[in-house]
């Protein structure tokens, strides 16, 4: 209930700004009153604040401070244009980020055409930077001089891959939406304290590269990997990255540390498993095989043979107190002849918390 007059003033300064032009309306449900509503939005925990938009509801929460101040500005970012307009293709060439982008070229803005691009890209904005060229400088522009989208993965890499070309009605809301999401599904994200709970509420099991800050040629590494071989595993898999400083927890009970990174990780909230040598990643194959042992149950299955390796070491040795993070990979009984590195999950105190915003940070 605490949160209750905070969100109320929230509402009551944006009323005063928008007044009930129905840019945006705030509202309130209680859910032990309305249960269908609850099972409608996905709500698990309360307070939760989700938005819903042209009638869609957001996966994504609002997870900020709990003050006004802070619910207002967020409410101010949502309302933000994400198109951003340009002129030629120097323009986005000159971007310093020039992944995942869904570029539209139209003769004038006052088209349906641009309404549903628009409408469409405040949906997915959070998935894909989104760009626009109206105009005669467009349709130069356009390789069919026609009003067209386009998205584009890498434009450094920009192979004109007609494929990605949206062939679909460009005044079709869902079905530009339903391209949008299945091209804006990203194919690596970094993992950090503030989006820990919410990708892990998505309930795919992580694959993470840990590296050093510095160090982008591991993660292009990483995504190489993944677009050429790992495309298919993005429904069961989220693909991460984490700079091993921050996570320097999960490291230590790795047995590793800053000095041995890059190295990569599965973790499926249960246990850890640790690729056992990065350098393999530029094997054709082996990182998914690694992948497909989660899968066919063989990590899970190594992972309780080490666990009952450490009993039996103990019971052999009554002085050998170490427990199974501890034991050298010699010793770990294998059913395959790469030895496995297996650990009890640190990741799931990612998983979300009795107090929706809070979880033990010091402890990862």
């Amino acid at each position: 209930m605490n949160f209750m007059p905070i969100f109320e003033a929230a509402a009551h300064q944006l009323r005063s700004a928008f007044g009930e032009d129905g840019k945006l309306k705030l509202g309130k449900v209680d859910c032990l009153e309305h249960p269908g509503l609850e099972n409608r939005f996905n709500v698990g925990k309360y307070p939760t604040v989700r938005i819903v938009r042209f009638g869609r509801v957001r996966q994504k929460e609002y997870r900020g401070q709990r003050s006004r101040d802070a619910i207002v500005q967020f409410v101010y970012n949502e309302l933000r244009d994400p198109i951003d307009e340009f002129q030629s293709m120097n323009d986005l060439q000159k971007l310093p980020n020039q992944k995942n982008m869904i570029i539209g070229y139209f003769e004038q803005k006052d088209l349906l055409e641009y309404e549903v691009f628009r409408k469409s890209a405040l949906t997915m904005r959070d998935h894909c930077q989104f760009h626009a060229s109206f105009g005669e400088a467009a349709m130069s522009m356009s390789s069919s001089g026609k009003n067209k989208i386009k998205f584009v993965r890498n434009l450094a890499h920009d192979n004109q891959d007609l494929n990605n070309e949206y062939s679909g009605s460009l005044t079709g809301f869902s079905e530009m939406l339903r391209w949008f999401q299945e091209k804006c599904r990203p194919l690596v994200r970094e993992l950090t304290f503030e989006n820990a709970e919410e990708i892990s509420e998505e309930g795919r099991q992580f694959v993470i590269l840990f590296h050093n800050k510095s160090d982008s040629k591991s993660v292009q590494e990483f995504e190489n990997v993944i677009e050429a071989e790992l495309m298919n595993e993005l429904d069961n898999i989220n693909f991460l990255t984490a700079d091993g400083a921050s996570f320097s927890h999960p490291l230590y009970h790795l047995d590793k540390s800053e000095e041995d990174l890059p190295l990569i990780v599965i973790d499926s909230f249960v246990h850890m498993y640790l690729f056992p040598n990065y350098s393999d990643i530029h094997t054709p194959g082996k990182l998914k095989e690694f992948i497909g042992s989660l899968f066919s149950g063989d990590l899970h299955v190594a992972y309780h043979l080490k666990d009952d390796l450490a009993e039996t070491v103990r019971e052999d040795n009554p002085q050998d107190d170490r427990g199974e993070n501890e034991l050298t990979s010699e010793e770990i009984i294998q059913g395959t002849t790469t030895p496995q590195s297996v650990y009890k999950s640190k990741f799931r105190k990612l998983l979300p918390s009795r107090n929706r915003y809070t979880f033990a940070r010091e402890e990862l």
